[in-house]
């Protein structure tokens, strides 16, 4: 079911079909407040939410991301669909394992997915941390060795770091391309800004906004003021005890999204229950 204000503290509230990231009402009183002020235009706007997003991925409290130098082109995005839709536009077909997430699927619901044993010599694209598990996938480690071995260039959608704890990724694995992060799952989904990471500049349409100036100077406003308030670890902070409170009063496990738990092995959305409680 889909959270709305009606929600209550019930198992009719659990999400299976679709996991809502975090937001609460101290995302609301955020946007109230700065939509009153005037944005700040400068040339330097793009510079400066380049430098405090990294600033602000690197002082995750509650999980540690390295490797990160290894990537010295840092483009702005609109959201890493926008970074996904950069790499189909760029590569064409994309390799995709199963239950990624399913954004793929709608857009071919015809689509194969990968395996490890089928994996061919198309650039593969892969979550971290992985939407089915709230976690980095338990077999991403033998997959960017196979990758590496056979020569297929790996992207990694790391889209949900903005709302997890405890994990820990070394980036510099020598099959991967480019990665991306936005700051949609730390609470403003509705604004779509982020950060592609690259080891060289690569061509597409993603270069070519960021080399002509045609990035969204309001979104990386309101994205580098959002970062001075929030960061990526606000919703564990705020919510650990009731997320612990749902998963013992609804028989869950823990995942390592704020807004995610397992129901025997499959993921379910918790965000209504803890805005419920």
């Amino acid at each position: 079911m889909i959270d709305s204000p009606e929600r209550e503290y019930t198992l009719d509230w659990l999400q299976y079909e679709r996991q809502q990231p975090m937001y609460d009402e101290s995302i609301n009183d955020f946007y109230a407040r700065i939509f009153k002020e005037t944005p700040v235009h400068a040339k330097t706007i793009d510079v400066d939410f380049l430098h405090a997003f990294d600033e602000w991925l690197r002082n995750h409290q509650f999980s540690s991301f390295t490797g990160m130098d290894a990537f010295p082109v840092r483009h702005v995005i609109q959201g890493v669909t926008h970074y996904i839709d950069d790499l189909y536009q760029t590569y064409g077909s994309l390799q995709i394992f199963k239950n990624d997430y399913k954004y793929h699927w709608r857009l071919n619901n015809e689509i194969e997915y990968a395996t490890i044993d089928t994996l061919d010599k198309r650039h593969l694209l892969i979550s971290m941390p992985f939407p089915y598990y709230g976690d980095i996938h338990p077999g991403m480690y033998t997959i960017l060795d196979a990758c590496y071995e056979k020569g297929i260039p790996v992207h990694v959608d790391a889209a949900w770091i903005s709302c997890i704890r405890n994990i820990d990724f070394n980036f510099d694995h020598p099959a991967i391309q480019t990665f991306a992060i936005s700051l949609s799952k730390g609470g403003i989904g509705g604004c779509r800004i982020g950060v592609r990471y690259a080891r060289w500049t690569t061509e597409g349409p993603i270069t070519l906004m960021n080399k002509f100036n045609m990035n969204q100077q309001p979104l990386m406003w309101i994205g580098t003021r959002f970062m001075k308030e929030f960061g990526p670890e606000y919703f564990w902070k705020k919510y650990e005890n009731k997320y612990n409170q749902v998963l013992k009063d609804f028989k869950l496990q823990p995942s390592k999204a704020i807004h995610l738990a397992m129901s025997n092995g499959k993921p379910v959305g918790v965000r209504s229950l803890l805005r419920a409680l």
